[in-house]
């Protein structure tokens, strides 16, 4: 068996049948002439066979579409339709067309009638091909004796007639191909044909007929005509007698290395190299496994990096001839797959996930109707299994014939990106974010001029400044959470598993993250002068009866900004605040504070009416101390960060063949620093 992708063919316009009153003109579509393809296992050259009962007719039948360049996602580009379909006594296909009596396409229509689009492609796809030898050193010929037209299409550049455009990757189909080679027994009649049966044939096998032993003269798959020789004709040199041949024990692949159990028995050294490979493999969507690989070469961390850009480059499929175009779409598995997909979020979370074109014929179906879908997709015969039988070739080590690890996958990442109406968090007001290229520490600079500008008389030699420095690190970690997926879910129809990702999942790393930025202003962390956040020589700490949540706290709390001087401690610098931060137990107090009234006299005017935004935080720790916070982006004080490109979380599928389950990791990648304590002011309050 082999898969062969949908194909392009050419066809030509026969301008004497150009009819402009009713736009039609007639087209020859597909020939018997030999056209060169490429394939995995050998080059070969493709013939169509144009003939009466070659060609599936039920889209013919039902009227081939015309459409602009291969383009079949928009009725717009659909051009007209082929009103008729006939072979020749040329043995080639024909076509009429008849195109849209819309203005857009008169146009098009003017073109062809002018002779200035001659191009046409029809796509088509094939079922099963018969395979016939040529003389040594020839390709054989792989001729379509089951094919079906889908398209045909209008294009500025059609394929060559010597020469084939390989597949758009729209939609695969299991091939059999069939070696046919009844002209051979003519030159030794002892010679027959024998079809493989149960298992596939190696060259030299003996294989049992009617009682006589033969020698197989070429593999066979199952299904493939091959010769055999009589023993007696030809004595088999090392093969063994068999009834039935059976297929070779395949080689047991090892087991995949494990990146935690690697990054636990390394090195600090080593696990900062290995999680480097690990985030510039992931970036380039290649699988954890080559980032192990590399890894255990023990190269430098260029030269690996180095590796995986030359991986990406050829690992690109490139065209069959470079002298013509290629159009790759979507596999007709993966429409399917995404329309099954959109169903399933839909059914967990309709409020936000709403129900997409495509997935609505797959919105009734349980789970093990749609993995027969996706499994009648791939060429699985399901007809007459029951529910076990479904979850059996769901969940065995075929997971990529049944999809659904995929499917899962790509429904819990759309749903850990999706919006949620959750309790507001404000972490990220009162901190700067930026990024990290890996897992190590990175130094945060603050750079400030020493002198500023000053005055240069004509002539007079410009004073140039130093740089003074301060330096803070901010490091990313990784956290996670699993989610386990089983066999019993699937067969009960339960998506329960899913459907707790947005209230436990999105909600923990939204927790995660307010946690750790909180917990630098809760746990008064210690900056790099070896001080706490909050201190008295920091000028950033307001203590005593004047602390309290007041008109006059507020002015004193003020104060402390405004006195607040820059790196060298000597320049004044402006910093205003804007959030007044407060525990629950201060929340009425301070909107009162920043609520206008209107006043009777000026004594009563509210000077603090609506000049901070006012942030109510449960995560501090006291009921009495409360702050002030300047914007992060207009002075440097709070920092987070995340991996570069891993800004959101992300899933991964890890099979687990040992429980009947398919569980899935989730990973968030997030680190939190104080680089700096003039953007912020702590108050402890009244006792």
């Amino acid at each position: 068996m082999a898969k062969i992708n949908k194909q392009y063919g050419r066809a030509i316009i026969q301008p004497s049948t150009i009819d402009t009153k009713t736009r039609e003109v007639d087209v020859v579509f597909a020939t018997e002439t030999p056209v060169s393809r490429f394939g995995w296992e050998e080059n070969y050259d493709e013939v169509l066979s144009c003939e009466e009962g070659a060609m599936r007719m039920e889209r013919v039948n039902a009227g081939l579409p015309v459409v602009d360049a291969h383009n079949t996602w928009s009725v717009h580009s659909q051009l007209g339709r082929a009103s008729k379909v006939w072979f020749n006594e040329k043995r080639e296909a024909c076509a009429r067309l008849q195109f849209s009596q819309r203005d857009e396409v008169a146009k098009i229509f003017q073109d062809i009638t002018d002779g200035i689009l001659t191009g046409i492609s029809v796509g088509y796809r094939v079922f099963k091909f018969q395979r016939e030898a040529q003389a040594e050193g020839k390709n054989p010929i792989y001729r379509a004796v089951d094919w079906m037209p889908t398209e045909i299409s209008l294009v500025p550049v059609p394929a060559d007639i010597h020469s084939g455009v390989r597949a758009a990757k729209d939609e695969q189909n299991e091939i059999k191909i069939i070696n046919f080679k009844s002209k051979r027994n003519m030159k030794n009649e002892k010679r027959k044909d024998y079809e493989v049966v149960d298992d596939p044939v190696k060259k030299g096998d003996e294989i049992t007929i009617d009682g006589e032993v033969y020698i197989a003269e070429e593999d066979g798959e199952v299904g493939d005509i091959i010769e055999v020789t009589p023993k007696e004709e030809r004595k088999a040199g090392a093969a063994s007698t068999r009834t039935q041949p059976s297929a070779p024990a395949e080689p047991t692949a090892p087991p995949a290395p494990d990146v935690e159990s690697i990054r636990k028995e390394a090195t600090e050294q080593e696990r900062t190299r290995l999680d480097a490979i690990l985030v510039s493999v992931r970036a380039a969507k290649l699988p954890d496994t080559y980032g192990i690989e590399l890894y255990q070469s023990k190269k430098p961390i260029e030269e690996c990096r180095q590796a995986i850009i030359e991986k990406v480059v050829t690992g690109q499929t490139p065209a069959a001839n470079g002298s013509h175009d290629m159009r790759v779409g979507v596999e007709a598995i993966e429409k399917k797959r995404a329309a099954i997909q959109g169903a399933i979020l839909h059914r967990v979370y309709p409020s936000v996930f709403k129900l997409e074109k495509g997935a609505n014929e797959y919105r009734g179906m349980t789970l093990v109707e749609m993995s027969k879908e996706l499994l009648s997709e791939r060429g699985v015969n399901v007809r007459g299994l029951d529910k076990i039988g479904v979850a059996n070739l769901t969940f065995s080590r075929t997971h990529s014939s049944s999809d659904f690890p995929i499917l899962f996958e790509g429904a819990i990442d759309k749903m850990l990106r999706a919006d949620y109406t959750f309790v507001e968090e404000y972490w990220d007001k009162i901190a700067r974010q930026t990024s990290v290229s890996d897992f190590r520490a990175k130094n945060l600079y603050q750079v400030e001029s020493a002198n500023g500008m000053t005055e240069t008389p004509e002539g007079g030699e410009i004073k140039y400044t130093t740089l003074v420095e301060g330096k803070q690190s901010i490091r990313v970690k990784s956290y996670a959470e699993g989610i386990k997926f089983t066999r019993q879910a699937f067969i009960n129809d339960d998506l329960d598993a899913l459907s707790i990702i947005p209230s436990r999942f999105v909600k923990d790393w939204d927790e995660l993250r307010g946690n750790l930025v909180w917990s630098l202003i809760t746990d008064n962390v210690t900056l790099g002068d070896g001080k706490a956040l909050f201190h008295s020589d920091h000028k950033n700490l307001l203590t005593g009866a004047g602390s309290a949540l007041s008109a006059d706290g507020l002015s004193a709390a003020m104060l402390l900004f405004k006195k607040q001087t820059g790196i060298d401690g000597k320049r004044r610098i402006r910093v205003i605040p804007k959030f007044l931060i407060v525990p629950p137990e201060l929340e009425v107090s301070a909107r009162k504070l920043l609520t206008a009234i209107t006043p009777s006299n000026t004594q009563d005017v509210n000077v603090f009416a609506n000049a901070f935004d006012a942030i109510v935080e449960p995560r501090l720790n006291s009921a009495t101390a409360w702050y002030l916070s300047a914007d992060p982006n207009a002075i440097d004080s709070l920092y987070y960060a995340y991996l570069q490109g891993n800004e959101t979380l992300r899933v991964n599928n890890e099979d687990d063949f040992n429980t009947d389950s398919m569980k899935y990791a989730v990973r968030g990648d997030f680190g939190a620093s104080a680089i700096d304590f003039r953007g912020l002011v702590k108050a402890n309050g009244a006792a």
